[in-house]
């Protein structure tokens, strides 16, 4: 059982309102803890990522996150420079995964594309969401060791499908990785194979809908998903009670 929020983005208020939330379950956070959206003090970035570091807190790394690691895929996409939470990061990265499975639902930043899903072992994709996110951190573990091609040598590491970037987000990939895929952007939709939750692509408010398959030449449904990256108000999910629920 476990209460999950979206991107937080320096939001210090959304940060207080979720850790008071249900106290004594389990939280995580689905990465892009800084760089916020609106114009906000280095200061309060840095106390809403302390806050959320000082908690008993899980967290997904997002693309915002990464960019602040010393292997750093890709330069930060926010106002501070890519060395302003280096140290934090760096310290507290134990306490991130590229995945979790909690309660049957699979926890990424930006969602399985179903392009991704394909390319993974056919019997880690049948075995559900527990295997696919043992492989996805697997993975993770060892693509973030890989160079970037092009990039001067030994200055930013993270290549593979998991960080692919697709056109739509400003990459040259034909889909996203598990920290840029964009459902509406690559006119897709998360891999239908197993439930997710997942945040990035920004919504109004947070989104459910159901995959789509097809069995014996019809369409039928697929798994559900959640998008939780909502630009209005303060939303989380409870796997316990199966809600989105505002809590501001």
């Amino acid at each position: 059982m476990a209460v999950i929020i979206g991107d937080i983005h320096g939001d210090l208020a959304a940060a207080k309102a979720f850790l008071a939330y249900r106290v004594g379950k389990a939280h995580i956070a689905l990465g892009d803890l800084v760089d916020s959206r609106a114009d906000i003090s280095y200061e309060e970035d840095l106390a809403c990522l302390k806050l959320l570091l000082a908690s008993d807190s899980l967290f997904t790394w997002g693309n915002h996150d990464l960019a602040y690691l010393p292997e750093r895929p890709w330069k930060p996409y926010g106002r501070y420079g890519e060395t302003a939470f280096r140290d934090l990061y760096h310290q507290h990265r134990h306490r991130f995964s590229a995945a979790f499975a909690i309660d049957g639902w699979l926890l990424t930043h930006a969602g399985v594309a179903p392009q991704l899903a394909k390319i993974m072992p056919p019997e880690i994709a049948r075995e559900g969401v527990v295997s696919v996110a043992v492989w996805l951190n697997r993975e993770f573990e060892k693509q973030l060791q890989v160079p970037v091609p092009g990039i001067m040598r030994g200055t930013r590491h993270g290549h593979g499908p998991l960080f692919q970037i697709a056109v739509c987000r400003g990459g040259q990939d034909h889909y996203g990785g598990i920290f840029w895929f964009d459902a509406s952007g690559e006119q897709s939709q998360p891999a239908p194979i197993w439930p997710q939750i997942f945040g990035h692509s920004p919504v109004q408010k947070p989104q459910r809908g159901k995959g789509w398959i097809i069995r014996k030449g019809e369409m039928a449904d697929g798994a559900p998903w959640i998008n939780l990256n909502a630009e209005a108000g303060i939303w989380v999910y409870d796997t316990d009670t199966d809600e989105i629920v505002e809590i501001r």
